[in-house]
């Protein structure tokens, strides 16, 4: 009772079984079996994947106003369509989405400032913790809330220049994914 199937209806239930057709259905419609349904589907894969067609799926979460500036950059570039966008970004990355030295050396030696920083915190609160145990009041002068002051203000400064820093490292990425952009514009893709 085995069938032989052809192309045309291997690919028909490739297509049915990813839309979502239950696999004994199918194998019930064509005459064979289960095993053969998802023989038929791995074998269109396999065809698709040499003759280069788009099997795998990206996806990545953005916020509204970075997909609106995206949407603004294709549209300024002459782009119609995301994906094709996308894809020749991917294909055409060149160092586009590469590590950036330079903020990953600057974001290692703020950490270890953030480290000195933590460190005094810690032995701030246990000075206090230490005299509150023992009832005694605050062991700290004037000068020593001026300083712990300062400390606050350097945290506050430091996450300042984390924020610009990531904001220049985007404006960088931008600037060059915007020339990226342009240039497959310019090939007419």
């Amino acid at each position: 009772m085995a069938r032989r199937l052809d192309h045309r209806t291997r690919q028909s239930i490739a297509r049915k079984l990813r839309d979502g057709v239950h696999p004994r259905v199918l194998a019930r419609d064509h005459g064979v079996s289960t095993r053969t349904i998802y023989r038929c589907a791995e074998l269109m894969r396999q065809i698709g994947i040499e003759r280069g067609s788009r099997t795998e799926v990206v996806m990545c979460r953005v916020s509204p106003a970075d997909l609106a500036r995206f949407d603004a950059r294709l549209k300024a570039a002459g782009l119609r369509n995301r994906s094709a966008a996308l894809r020749n970004v991917i294909r055409n990355a060149g160092g586009v989405a590469a590590p950036d030295a330079d903020l990953a050396e600057a974001l290692t030696g703020m950490r270890g400032a953030l480290n000195k920083v933590g460190n005094n915190v810690s032995q701030i609160a246990r000075r206090m913790n230490d005299a509150r145990n023992r009832g005694q009041p605050v062991p700290f002068s004037e000068e020593d809330h001026a300083a712990i002051r300062q400390l606050s203000g350097l945290v506050l400064d430091f996450a300042d220049q984390v924020g610009a820093m990531a904001e220049g490292r985007r404006d960088s990425l931008d600037l060059k994914i915007a020339d990226v952009l342009k240039r497959l514009a310019e090939r007419g893709v």
